[in-house]
């Protein structure tokens, strides 16, 4: 990991710098249209913004119509009855926790889609189920986001990062990571807020740069 993102090596030594191509649209999109929320979650649980950023953008896809927020509404697995049947297989975008996994972070067995799809509920989950994980994956971003695909941090011989996950999971969320990093380079005024520790964005001080 590097204050800009996340940095790999292959087995023929040469280093790729995780990002996706161009500028970070998508990023720039989450954040101006959940401004508010992403910031106070990010205080309140005390996780990283970057890390809210990527699971948003791995979760949900880039925001791709113009510069419209988009987000998918609900996922439903192979095995999906109804929301009181099967809550662990049904997920609501943004974050797209498991209406399972929503109920037992936020301890309250009430809660149903209709507040799941409240962004600010959705981002908040999300966040204290990366919390309730700081222990294992340390707020490294390929660690979390190998938590949040999988259950569990698992290894595995299937991917470049040696982790089970699903599909390319994982490096989407790499890829994600660095333009969040990036656009935290762009807006200044959240280095406050994502300074300081493993998986967080290096403050100007850190880095170097003015301000």
């Amino acid at each position: 990991m590097t204050p800009d993102g996340i940095v790999s090596r292959g087995a023929d030594g040469v280093e790729e710098h995780h990002r996706t191509r161009g500028v970070p649209r998508t990023m720039r999109v989450y954040l101006a249209g959940w401004s508010d929320e992403l910031r106070s979650i990010s205080r309140d649980e005390a996780v990283p913004i970057a890390l809210l950023l990527m699971t948003i953008a791995t979760e949900n896809g880039p925001a791709s119509i113009g510069d419209d927020l988009v987000r998918i509404p609900v996922r439903r697995e192979p095995r999906y009855v109804d929301d009181e049947t099967t809550p662990d297989q049904i997920s609501v975008g943004p974050c797209h926790p498991l209406l399972a996994t929503a109920r037992e972070v936020m301890g309250d067995q009430a809660i149903d889609r209709g507040w799941l799809q409240v962004p600010a509920n959705n981002i908040r989950v999300a966040a204290r189920y990366i919390r309730g994980r700081a222990t294992v994956h340390g707020y490294d971003p390929i660690l979390v986001a190998a938590s949040y695909n999988a259950g569990s941090i698992r290894k595995s011989g299937a991917n470049r990062w040696h982790l089970r996950s699903y599909g390319n999971h994982l490096d989407r969320a790499a890829a994600w990571y660095g333009d969040a990093c990036a656009l935290l380079y762009e807006t200044r005024e959240l280095w406050s807020m994502d300074e300081a520790g493993l998986g967080r964005v290096g403050s100007p001080a850190t880095l170097g740069v003015a301000v």
